[in-house]
């Protein structure tokens, strides 16, 4: 099974990556994925950075001779600023007009060096931070980032794998009233259903909207990436997620807890095993930790600010250094 490291786009340090992937390698990590700064590729509508794309080149350039394949997300928490002020995913024209240049646009100056594409990395997390306390906006954001991912998938498909990257836990009533039921089922829906069903059988589902269908949603990933922040949800998110969604390949990544590294240890063995037992009744191929490394104020990094190497990484890539 693949193992895996995840560098967010808060964790990726420009000036030291390429020593970051160095050591790495030294790990024998066989793939990393990062986030694509947009605001700094293009800081103007429809117009690249030349320095920001030969930065991302020559980092493809190293992670090739290293031997560490590297995905790109194109969608994580920071879009442009001329994005956002004409609306950005609030605007579901608007977003139609400008998301399939970015991602066209991405795939043609790095599509070649790339391992794999992530266009959405937990686009429930994006929609709720968008908008928080308006359940019909909130609604219609989540239905523009369905159909910014199906617009995604009818420009990656065909070359590198295009990922998912959904963020999945069990959602339980907070209480006994109905109100806490109801709620509960609603976040349910917009977890699994809305992503996985959707991309099963090509159906947007979005609670308070009519169902409607979506031309080449069915099918449209040739990975299943899941993200859970409770180790001991993983194999049941695997096995749902193998239940529920279209017939591709599986991958999982844990993001880890937050404290001492010695507590850490035992979740990422637990994470191996979860890992190891859904792989017999899934067709589960990738793990991953995420985030690799630590910035001030924030240990929850498998790899400390000074770059020394954590038990904890030291237990999850042990088996690549036999």
């Amino acid at each position: 099974m693949i193992r895996g490291a995840v560098v967010p786009h808060s964790r990726l340090d420009r000036a030291r990556f390429h020593e970051d992937l160095t050591l790495l390698a030294g790990l024998h990590v066989p793939m990393v994925r990062i986030t694509l700064d947009w605001p700094w590729l293009q800081p103007k509508a429809g117009a690249f950075d030349g320095d920001a794309v030969e930065w991302y080149s020559g980092l493809l350039q190293q992670a090739t001779a290293l031997g560490i394949g590297v995905q790109f997300t194109l969608l994580e928490r920071l879009v442009p600023q001329w994005f956002e002020n004409d609306g950005g995913f609030t605007d579901a024209r608007f977003a139609g007009h400008w998301w399939p240049r970015w991602v066209e646009g991405a795939s043609e100056r790095f599509g070649d060096g790339v391992a794999g594409w992530v266009p959405l990395d937990n686009p429930l997390a994006y929609a709720n931070r968008v908008i928080p306390d308006d359940p019909r906006r909130h609604g219609e954001v989540l239905d523009t980032l369905v159909v910014a991912w199906r617009d995604a998938w009818r420009l990656l498909r065909g070359g590198p794998p295009v990922i998912t990257a959904i963020g999945v836990k069990t959602v339980r009533p907070a209480d006994q009233t109905i109100q806490a039921a109801e709620e509960a089922r609603r976040q349910d829906q917009l977890r699994w259903y809305l992503w996985l069903q959707g991309m099963h059988d090509g159906t947007i589902s979005i609670p308070g909207r009519a169902d409607r269908e979506l031309a080449d949603l069915a099918g449209s990933c040739d990975v299943i990436g899941l993200i859970v922040a409770d180790v001991d949800e993983s194999l049941g998110a695997v096995l749902r997620a193998a239940e529920m969604g279209p017939d591709r390949p599986l991958a999982i990544t844990l993001i880890t807890p937050k404290g001492k590294d010695a507590d850490r240890v035992p979740v990422v063995e637990r994470f191996e095993i979860a890992c190891g037992e859904a792989a017999e009744g899934a067709p589960l191929e990738a793990m991953a930790l995420s985030p690799t490394f630590d910035i001030d104020g924030h240990d929850d990094g498998i790899v400390t600010v000074d770059r020394d190497v954590k038990d904890s990484a030291a237990v999850f890539f042990a088996a690549l250094m036999k």
